[in-house]
């Protein structure tokens, strides 16, 4: 009894510890740069208020905790955000290895830079990890949270969706689909629900993203389309573009939509764009010179997994940010020197080796449920990369989002290494037991 009493504080307080250390090593990179991490976008995340560029989830969720602590409150939700998704993954997948193991997993998966920013890239491992734990554990609040976690970003239901029906038919039951059923129905209710609330009248720019990239890679696309719609900006805009492409600054930018949006503000109207000219430029650019697009699509996703390592948390920013932003060590230029991006490069090539040497060590130990979800998790990650590489191109964070998945899969194995030796070594101890007792009989 007294040895019960003793264990369960004990079972208690070490997931409680691990999980406050790995909140805090989450929040270290702020810590450093003396302000969380931000780029442009990250005003539509901040809490100050929404927007009709970007998904609201966040700027309505981090609204109240803005109030008091600013630009940290997204970071500060982000860091325990993860600890939990670690936390319920780690007791919902009941793997062998310590929970422990999650701190330097998340170092190697560059989990802090990405909590401590002003971003939602950080969700989508929680959403996928809670997903995960609601479906094994029949939870739908735990679906409903991951439903709303991946609201917060466009690509949350073209991952999702895929990567359920996958599940179901690897596990073959229909009755899969119920947990990844409700959390896709509440990632629908919340965006319909939000832009009814917030911008009834305007379109999203669903459309005008994969046109923005499209015509990155194809200026004349714009110039086409400038002579099928008379639309003079659009001749402008690709002259300028292509102007822009000359500056060898610029090799590898996938993202000039930005720039001609803030040369030309008065006819280059973002709304009037997507109802009139991204539909017309996408179906342009499905036939126009395809095998140069694809060349382009399949060199921006090897460009993931090259050893440079690009990060968005430049010196110097377009918006007016907190006056904390300019006393931090950003615009110093700290996130943007190689030794940081070395290190990144570094640490995310360690993950990989880390996570295949586990899984060739560890297959044979993993259960059959464990083999699956590995390999989901790996098509996932692979269907994430794809995706941005078609629709995006760099940079480099939406292939970092996806490393703690990585993370997830090396815990896994690890789990199975040690269950395995576990099994090793009692067989040889019972091995040993027979042949002491037949000694014994002689």
């Amino acid at each position: 009894m007294d040895l019960q009493k003793t264990a369960c504080p004990t079972a208690l307080w070490r997931p409680a510890f691990v999980s406050l250390l790995l909140t805090m090593l989450l929040l270290t990179p702020a810590l450093i740069n003396g302000f969380p991490l931000v780029m442009d976008d990250s005003i539509a995340y901040s809490g100050q208020g929404v927007g009709w560029i970007r998904s609201n989830t966040a700027a309505v969720l981090i609204a109240l905790p803005y109030r008091f602590v600013g630009y940290w409150a997204l970071p500060m939700f982000n860091a325990v955000l993860t600890a939990t998704a670690w936390l319920l993954f780690y007791r919902g997948f009941s793997p062998t290895a310590p929970l422990v193991l999650a701190l330097p997993l998340a170092v190697l998966s560059l989990q802090p830079l990405y909590a401590s920013a002003v971003l939602v890239d950080s969700w989508f491992f929680s959403a996928i990890a809670f997903l995960i734990v609601a479906i094994r554990w029949k939870s739908p609040f735990l679906a409903m949270l991951s439903g709303i976690l991946l609201s917060g970003h466009a690509s949350g239901l073209l991952l999702v969706l895929p990567f359920s029906l996958l599940a179901t038919l690897a596990f073959r039951n229909l009755r899969m689909l119920a947990m990844p059923g409700l959390a896709i129905a509440t990632l629908l209710l919340v965006n319909t629900a939000l832009e009814h609330k917030y911008f009834p009248d305007v379109p999203r720019l669903g459309q005008t993203f994969l046109a923005s990239r499209l015509f990155s890679i194809h200026p004349e696309l714009l110039t086409r389309q400038c002579g099928g719609s008379g639309d003079t900006t659009l001749c402008a805009a690709a002259d300028f573009m292509a102007q822009l492409q000359k500056d060898p600054i610029n090799a590898g930018r996938r993202d000039f939509f930005w720039d001609i949006a803030r040369q030309f503000p008065q006819g280059f109207q973002l709304d009037r764009f997507e109802r009139q000219h991204a539909r017309p430029i996408i179906m342009d650019g499905l036939t126009y010179e395809p095998m140069k697009t694809a060349a382009v699509i399949a060199a921006d996703l090897l460009s993931f997994y090259a050893p440079k390592t690009t990060l968005d948390f430049i010196p110097v920013l377009t918006e007016r940010m907190p006056e904390g932003f300019y006393q931090s060590a950003q615009p110093q230029g700290l996130w943007q020197t190689e030794a940081v991006r070395g290190l990144c490069t570094a640490l995310r090539y360690t993950l990989y080796i880390v996570t295949i040497v586990a899984l060739l060590r560890g297959w044979q130990w993993l259960s059959r449920e464990e083999r699956i979800w590995t390999v989901l998790l790996l098509l996932l990650s692979f269907g994430n990369d794809l995706l941005f590489a078609i629709i995006s191109g760099p940079p480099d964070r939406y292939h970092h989002r996806i490393l703690p998945l990585l993370s997830l899969i090396a815990l896994i194995a690890i789990g199975a290494i040690r269950r395995g030796r576990a099994i090793v070594a009692s067989k040889h101890q019972r091995l040993g037991d027979d042949l002491g007792y037949i000694g014994s009989q002689h």
